[in-house]
Formats: structure tokens, C-alpha cells, sequence
């Protein structure tokens, strides 16, 4: 969830994955689900894929993020 509460922990939250997802787009122009998925599982831990799905909705949401169908890949949208 979003709004956390006194037992969750700041590490697997969704705005702190969201940043790492940022990050690695930052690094490479596109990347694909799984790919993406087992960098920040090696960057944060196993308890990060539970809020995986959410923070890619949360950034799609607020448009930072597009999927690519065709490639099942993810890139960032431009900073206009």
C-alpha cells in the first residue's frame, strides 16, 4: 500500500521500489518485465515482489512509465 503503516517496512514500499524501477530505466533505454523484476529483487530482496505490480501501476498512473506490448518492455516517458 501506498500509506504505510507501523509494520511496513520503508525497504519494500511502493514509492521506494518505484525509485529503484526510475533508476534502472534511467540506466537503459528499455527493459523487459523479467529482467526488470530480478534487478530489483537483486537490489532489494525477495520481499520486494510483492509490491512489484504496484509500484509499476503507480508509476504508470502518474505517467512516468510506458509499456511496449510488442517487446513486453518497459521505458521511462520523457521529462518535458
Amino acid at each position: 500500500m501506498i500509506k504505510p503503516d507501523r509494520h511496513t517496512n520503508p525497504k519494500y514500499s511502493i514509492l521506494n521500489i518505484s525509485t529503484v524501477i526510475l533508476s534502472e530505466l534511467n540506466v537503459f533505454y528499455a527493459i523487459q518485465y523479467d529482467n526488470l523484476l530480478n534487478k530489483i529483487i537483486a537490489v532489494l530482496g525477495d520481499e520486494a515482489k510483492v509490491n512489484f505490480p504496484y509500484a509499476l501501476n503507480f508509476l504508470f498512473l502518474l505517467g512516468k512509465l510506458n509499456y511496449e506490448q510488442k517487446t513486453d518492455s518497459f521505458r521511462a516517458n520523457e521529462i518535458k
